[in-house]
């Protein structure tokens, strides 16, 4: 990401650069059976589609004033989905 300030479009306060995961606790792997968690997204009309993946982690932007987070997509063939990649 650029050092170029970013502000939320929600709020308009100053976002912060952040790295976003999915993260399992010990607690959670015991009670769900080691299961695997996506976040997952969907546009209208469309179908559902991975985002993000425990084995991988994305770049963000987080406002520290309203809570609002951006994420970048951290599965390539979903960048690519997305139009975001040629």
């Amino acid at each position: 990401m650029s050092q170029n300030n970013h502000h939320c479009p929600l709020c308009g306060d100053v976002l912060i650069e952040v790295e976003a995961a999915l993260n399992r606790t010990w607690s959670n792997a015991l009670l769900t059976s080691f299961g695997s968690s996506q976040l997952q997204i969907r546009m209208k009309k469309k179908r559902w589609m991975a985002f993000m993946n425990p084995s991988r982690s994305a770049a963000g932007l987080y406002c520290t004033q309203c809570g609002a987070l951006t994420i970048a997509p951290s599965i390539p063939a979903h960048s690519w989905e997305l139009g975001l990649d040629d």
